[in-house]
């Protein structure tokens, strides 16, 4: 059997995280615009996700993509 350890292998700041260490997402976003999506693309995944949400759509989906 092994020993225990004394002491905990992380202290239970740590999980607290770093204040250096924060989500910049918002500040990246704003500087760097987002690509635009052409109109027929969004409805093709607009019908696609509509379709993936019944079983029917799903086999349809996959007879044609061929699987």
């Amino acid at each position: 059997m092994l020993p225990r350890m004394a002491e905990p292998v992380l202290p239970v700041h740590a999980v607290s995280g770093d204040s250096r260490h924060r989500d910049v997402r918002r500040e990246i976003f704003a500087v760097v615009p987002q690509p635009r999506t052409s109109f027929g693309k969004r409805i093709f995944w607009t019908v696609v996700l509509f379709a993936a949400r019944s079983a029917t759509g799903l086999r349809l989906l996959q007879r044609l993509r061929g699987s």
